[in-house]
């Protein structure tokens, strides 16, 4: 019997296990496909601790709680696995895609410069001096966000994954987990394809597919899928080091070699493959507006990936049943949140006392609340 099976190995499980490992349990983590290729190994790598909150609330708390353990984790993998993940002090624009959401702009500076004083609105030679020239105002509100760094989510995946390696930590891939049990007397039984496992306690991070096990505890389309398209590009002659992040949803990620990550479309419950035309089209148009240069650019690779949504984008947190646990619905702020839901859940699972600040991503409460916004 294990101490606890982890369902799920992207960041949000891998992060959970390492964690637990620590207090020396028997710990396995089963996944349907290879680990950490999904929406975490796909992700653009952002820090937005403050670029996606407008008011203050316990996710944004945890955010930049979990914001500031990263280039200390960056160091800790980088000594244990030799995997550098590319952690970069880049700071970040927050820019209006048109003149009508300058408003919006404006009000979140307001809340963030209240919490942080060195979050500024850009004049047009302040955004000259951070774009490299690259990227101009043109009667649209901009602010820089300078605690909003970045790291590379490919090798933060492959990091967290070959230091579950070293951990003793059983690993079983290319596994579909059909059904979840509990046992008579406590625990429960994770039914497979291939083979039932026991488990005194089960986490279920299966991102946008954490429901369909779930079923019986969560409201039907609490949780679904997003699916985000990207692109790697190459422009070896724009010399732009800060992440632009637009209100449109498009974003320009900096990375090593001259090359700049362009992302994200949002098609809701959508769980396909692959990068439509159209999606492309919409990226690169976004992207170029703000930063001509880009016309000139490679485009190297493109991808997909599915990022788990729940309504409000409030993720859930919470023990469904008695040593049962579920974390999904972190939507764009998986990467970022990682490290200190892996604290907090498994400081819950040992000490089995929910932590204060996770009170507010139960599934009853969501439950209330959206009953409250339909009346």
């Amino acid at each position: 019997m294990y101490d606890v099976i982890v369902i799920g190995s992207g960041v949000m499980g891998m992060s959970v296990a390492r964690k637990l490992s620590e207090a020396g349990l028997h710990i396995a983590v089963i996944d349907r496909d290879v680990p950490g290729m999904h929406a975490s190994y796909k992700a653009g790598g952002m820090l937005g601790a403050q670029n996606e909150f407008l008011e203050d609330s316990d996710l944004f708390k945890l955010a930049t709680r979990s914001q500031k353990m990263f280039k200390t984790l960056s160091d800790e993998l980088n000594s244990e696995v030799g995997i550098d993940i590319q952690y970069i002090e880049s700071g970040l624009i927050k820019l209006a895609d048109e003149s009508n959401d300058n408003v919006t702009i404006e009000q979140q500076y307001q809340f963030l410069h209240q919490h942080n004083p060195d979050v500024e609105l850009l004049n047009e030679d302040r955004m000259h001096q951070l774009t490299g020239g690259n990227s101009h105002l043109a009667n649209r509100t901009a602010m820089y966000i300078p605690d909003d760094h970045q790291i590379n989510a490919n090798y933060y995946t492959k990091a967290l994954f070959h230091s579950l390696k070293r951990r003793n930590i059983d690993r079983i891939f290319k596994t579909e987990v059909e059904s979840i049990q509990s046992v008579e007397g406590g625990g429960y039984k994770v039914l497979t394809q291939d083979d039932v496992l026991i488990g005194q306690q089960v986490v279920v991070a299966g991102g946008a597919w954490s429901g369909q096990l779930l079923g019986s505890y969560i409201q039907d389309k609490c949780v679904t899928g997003v699916k985000g398209e990207v692109l790697l590009v190459e422009q070896p002659h724009l010399n732009l080091d800060t992440t632009l992040f637009t209100t449109s949803g498009c974003y320009i990620v900096p990375k090593q070699k001259d090359r700049y990550l362009i992302g994200a479309t949002s098609y809701f419950d959508d769980y396909s493959v692959g990068v439509s035309e159209e999606g492309r089209n919409w990226l690169l148009e976004r992207a170029t507006k703000h930063v001509p240069g880009l016309k000139e650019s490679k485009i190297l690779k493109q991808w997909s990936g599915v990022r788990p949504y729940c309504t409000n984008e409030q993720p859930i947190m919470d023990e469904v049943s008695r040593d049962l646990f579920v974390i999904t619905g972190h939507y764009r702020n998986g990467i970022l949140l990682s490290p200190i839901i892996g604290e907090l859940m498994s400081q819950w699972i040992l000490n089995q006392h929910r932590p204060q600040i996770l009170e507010s991503f139960q599934i009853e409460r969501r439950q209330r609340n959206a009953l409250h916004h339909q009346w």
